[in-house]
């Protein structure tokens, strides 16, 4: 199995995300970039993904998105697949 980087994100309103690591516009680390509701703003040239879908909002491409949830102890329960069903959502 290869090496998986992953961003995680935790709303306002309880809500959790997990998409890929990096834009696929020019690499920039989504991690650092500005979330607000659903919404997610890549830091270096401002691209935005919708989290629930991976789906763009301002560029040309779209995100994976993984599920993911927190368990009632708040550990991060997250689910990879390097098989490339259906649980790993590409727009």
């Amino acid at each position: 199995m290869g090496e998986w980087r992953v961003a995680i994100f935790h709303a306002r309103d309880g809500a959790v995300y997990a998409t890929q690591a990096r834009c696929p516009h020019r690499g920039g680390p989504l991690a650092d970039g500005l979330m607000g509701g659903s919404t997610l703003i890549c830091p270096l040239h401002g691209w935005t993904f919708e989290l629930t879908t991976g789906g763009p909002l301002m560029g040309d491409r779209g995100i994976a998105t993984y599920p993911v949830r927190l368990t009632a102890t708040g550990d991060i329960m997250l689910t990879l697949d390097d098989g490339g069903d259906a649980r790993r959502r590409k727009p």
